[in-house]
């Protein structure tokens, strides 16, 4: 979340954490746990589909954990807190992911007063073998997801005394965790071995591996002394990858002469001898700390005990003498290398490179390469990247490309082939680093080489990749249309018109198209797929359709991300029927859906409110074995948010955390929802607090949702209203058309006409006007405002927006005779009858009758409305009972009978009536 700008956003902050054994607490408990609401479900407003989701880190406080025999398996309660948590997390005290696996277990009892969610076995619920799925978990490298797994796992039979799992199981879950390298990792990984230590006595590898784990996240001494007892308690012996260990820890935490006591005993025979990987750790430490002098004794002593470095230490060594510019101590180092039986590899020599490259020395760079050649070591990317990128960056100021072009001439004739030059082009453009790229492309023409279509393919899609879309159009009239060549194959027409879809330009897009049909080269599916695109982007639907039918009579195999793309228009163009019927051909097809296309099928149900729908192809995907993402979940949460259905909500939600995903702030926005609709404010509150704590940032919908559980009181919080809408301000986040709605709703319904006028001049006072329409009830209070306080020219602009449409949305004041001449030539919308009498009831009583006869004679016509007798009789009642008004209801009267003849008899009857009382 953004930073704390002001003392309504501290609020959230500042609020201290709420204990669960308050009456607030048990309620919210309660509540958590109940199959009834507290209040009747309401539906709620859907929220917009967003594609662009990314999952956040959680980053709980750290605790210390309790020892074995203290920890307790089965909560004393099940709470909010740890349904919201993500699994593994410090706020899950329990030993059980969610809540719902809390109430699974048959033993835990019911709370008082309410019932239990009931499940199945553990058999039918997962028929799958623990170790099967522990396996999976540790093969996934998360090591979040090998905890969750773990812990519920464990937690489902916590009393069962024989061994889960085997010794050889439990050291890959610790060397898992050892190499995510996290503070998490560590605390899951001694807890993983202290659950060990009761079924199995640990090997060396297993307490190597803990005391490595140890080291990186705890204080050192501690870590080696803990080992230690261990081994000692075990009766394990410690080997020399213990002493390496400690070696790397004590140096690390600057302990380098207790290091190097612990590497003396090593070499006098106190303790197991050092390997080559005892020199290097402890050269590594003196070298980094610049202690050159004594890495250089080590590297002594390491010859005289007789071990033979390893290409690391050779390649430390010469990258010292290749720093200091002793470039004759780099040579020396490399024969010394030659005489230890050890070539020189692609590092060794790409360190030379880099030196000389600093001094400009071109000879010894070519000399260097021409001896890679003769060995048989061929560059790789880095020595070819550093031999240009080193002499371009020696002179910033001046030509790069000429740098570039100078380098590239020095390399020897014939080392840089057409491949070469492809792959380094490659490289460039996926980096984005156009410079270099463009230089190379110059030096093969300088050369007078071929540019081959690889080549310049390669350049075209480094500009594409970098946005310079002109840049790559240019390039490629330029290679092609200037030199009459011709692309040979589609893979040069797909990166333009990739490009012309970065930027929506289907004009150029179109040309790429007719180009290459002209020269008889093929469209590939890509091609196919970025015009499909592009069509859906201008809304030219059947222009999309005709592409998708060229691909059939070519007999592509269209994909599903093509088939998704048409689902998803159609879905946002409420065409739900039209999405379905894409949907069945491509499973007609034989082509199986994909995560996201379920989610795009699911949401195009939430839109035509087929919640059956959803529910279904949820169903459909679990069966085809398509795992659920997270757009997934919160699309489903939204399912049965919209229906009421709090329990639906909170098995999906643990759905989504058992599967090792982290909420994120459309997931948390739609379980605020949820809670509003049952006027929780608690609820919604608390998981508005749990947002802030996770770092989660907000946008505007969660704000807006945070307002509407507030505005559903029977008594409004205006001082609440206020702060929420000064957290928008705050966070600089643009308010949306729900926004403005429900504020309109909300204060008219309490009778605020001045809040109500503030908020509509707030919303005209934007730099980016919005484009909406008012709802009715927003038009009614609105008007009825106005009417109350008297402002008239305000009145005139709703009008206006509710004849109009906000596009048409002119300046507050009364410029009524000026729209007259032009009020023809403007389009105008239908209006609800209820707002057509409340602006009449407004104008009559504000004694507007002239604008009462331009509403009559010229807007109803244009609007192709009729008064409702209701309105004629607030109209002519009105006017007839003051005698003073007597023109003003002849001229009214005229116009009404000159416009809708009909109603004559009706308007003189109320009008006689009228006079009579």
């Amino acid at each position: 979340m953004h930073a704390v700008r002001s003392s309504r956003l501290s609020l959230i902050k500042s609020t201290g954490q709420q204990s669960w054994d308050s009456p607030l607490g048990t309620f919210l408990i309660r509540s958590m746990v109940s199959h009834t609401p507290h209040h009747p479900p309401r539906i709620g407003q859907c929220r917009q589909h967003s594609a662009a989701m990314t999952e956040r880190q959680y980053h709980p406080p750290s605790s210390e954990r309790k020892p074995s025999s203290e920890r307790k398996l089965v909560p004393e309660k099940t709470t909010i807190s740890s349904f919201l948590a993500p699994p593994g997390s410090d706020r899950q005290h329990n030993p059980f992911e969610t809540i719902a696996d809390s109430l699974k277990m048959t033993h835990t009892p019911a709370v008082r007063g309410h019932t239990i969610f009931s499940s199945r076995s553990a058999q039918e619920f997962d028929s799958v073998s623990p170790k099967v799925m522990m396996n999976d978990a540790i093969n996934s490298r998360n090591p979040r997801q090998i905890w969750h797994t773990y812990s519920r796992l464990l937690g489902k039979n916590p009393k069962n005394k024989n061994p889960p799992y085997t010794s050889s199981l439990y050291f890959r879950i610790i060397r898992a965790f050892q190499a995510s390298k996290t503070q998490d990792s560590a605390k899951w990984a001694r807890k993983v071995y202290e659950d060990m230590t009761e079924h199995h006595i640990p090997q060396i590898m297993t307490l190597n591996s803990l005391l490595d784990i140890l080291i990186r996240h705890e204080d050192t001494q501690w870590a080696i002394d803990y080992f230690k007892r261990e081994a000692a308690h075990f009766n394990t012996q410690s080997n020399t990858r213990s002493y390496n260990i400690m070696i790397r820890g004590l140096a690390s935490s600057d302990q380098l002469e207790a290091a190097k006591k612990i590497y003396n005993d090593m070499r006098t025979g106190v303790l197991d001898p050092p390997d080559v990987i005892t020199y290097s750790t402890l050269m590594g430490h003196y070298t980094r700390k610049g202690l050159h002098d004594e890495a250089d004794k080590i590297l002594d002593e390491m010859f005289r005990d007789g071990v033979k470095p390893n290409m690391w230490i050779f390649n430390s060594v010469v990258k010292r003498f290749i720093d200091k510019k002793d470039f004759a101590g780099a040579r020396k180092v490399m024969a010394l290398m030659k005489e230890s039986k050890l070539k020189p590899d692609v590092v060794t020599y790409s360190t030379l490179i880099d030196g000389y490259a600093q001094e400009g020395n071109e000879a010894a760079i070519a000399q260097i390469q021409s001896e890679m050649a003769l060995n048989e070591i061929y560059p790789n990317e880095k020595t070819i990247t550093s031999t240009i990128k080193v002499f371009a960056r020696a002179d910033l100021e001046g030509d790069i490309d000429s740098r570039l072009e100078a380098v590239l001439k020095s390399l020897p004739e014939g080392e840089m082939n057409d491949p070469t030059f492809g792959v380094l082009m490659n490289i460039y453009g996926k980096r984005k680093d156009m410079d270099a790229a463009m230089g190379i492309y110059r030096h093969i023409v300088s050369k007078g080489r071929l540019v081959n279509d690889h080549i310049i393919n390669s350049l075209l899609d480094g500009y594409v990749r970098a946005g310079e879309v002109p840049t790559a159009n240019k390039i490629f009239y330029e290679h092609f249309t200037v030199h009459k060549n011709r692309p040979t194959t589609s893979m040069t027409y797909s990166i333009m018109i990739t490009g012309c879809c970065q930027q929506g330009n289907l004009t150029d897009a179109l040309y790429y198209y007719r180009e290459m049909t002209n020269f008889n080269i093929e469209p590939d599916t890509v091609v196919y797929s970025r015009l499909i695109q592009l069509y859906l982007q201008h809304h030219q639907l059947d222009n999309a359709q005709q592409m998708l039918r060229r691909m059939r009579d070519a007999k592509m195999a269209v994909s599903v991300h093509t088939f998704t793309m048409i689902m998803r228009y159609l879905s946002d163009t409420k065409d739900t029927r039209g999405a379905l019927r894409y949907y069945q051909e491509m499973l007609d097809a034989g082509i199986q859906p994909d995560c996201h296309c379920y989610t795009v099928l699911i949401n195009a149900q939430i839109r035509a409110k087929n919640y059956a729908g959803c529910e279904q192809a949820y169903e459909n995907m679990i069966k085809a074995g398509v795992k659920p993402t997270l757009q997934t979940h919160t699309s489903m949460i939204h399912v049965h948010s919209l229906q009421g259905n709090i329990d639906k909500v909170k098995e999906q939600w643990v759905a989504m955390t058992d599967a090792g995903l982290l909420p994120d702030t459309k997931s948390f926005t739609l379980l605020m929802q949820t809670y509003s609709q049952q006027s929780n404010v608690e609820m919604v509150e608390f998981i508005f607090k749990e947002i802030a704590r996770k770092d989660i940032p907000v946008d505007t919908i969660t704000l807006t949702s945070l307002m509407g559980a507030y505005a559903n009181l029977p008594h409004l919080n205006v001082s609440r209203i206020e702060e929420i809408s000064g957290m928008l301000q705050d966070l600089d986040l643009v308010p949306t058309p729900e926004y403005f709605r429900l504020l309109l709703d909300t204060y008219g319904r309490h009778r605020m006409p001045d809040r109500v006028i503030r908020t509509w001049r707030e919303l005209q006072g934007l730099d980016k006007p919005l484009e909406w329409i008012p709802s009715t009830s927003n038009m009614l209070h609105l008007i009825e405002a106005c009417r109350e306080r008297g402002y008239i020219d305000t009145l005139h602009s709703v009008w206006r927006v509710a004849t109009q449409g906000p596009r048409q949305q002119l300046d507050n004041g009364d410029n009524r005779a000026s729209e007259t001449s032009s009020s023809e030539s403007r389009p105008t919308l239908s209006t609800s009858s209820e707002v057509f009498t409340a602006y009449l009831d407004a104008l009559l009583t504000h004694n507007r009758f002239t604008e009462i006869e331009l509403l009559l004679r010229d807007e109803c016509q244009a609007m192709k409305i009729t008064p409702r007798n209701e309105d004629f009789e607030l109209l002519f009642t009105g006017l007839a009972q003051y005698g003073f008004l007597k023109k003003e209801l002849q001229s009214v009267r005229k116009a009404v009978v000159e416009t809708w003849p009909a109603v004559q008899p009706l308007v003189d009857t109320i009008i006689a009536n009228t006079r009579k009382i």
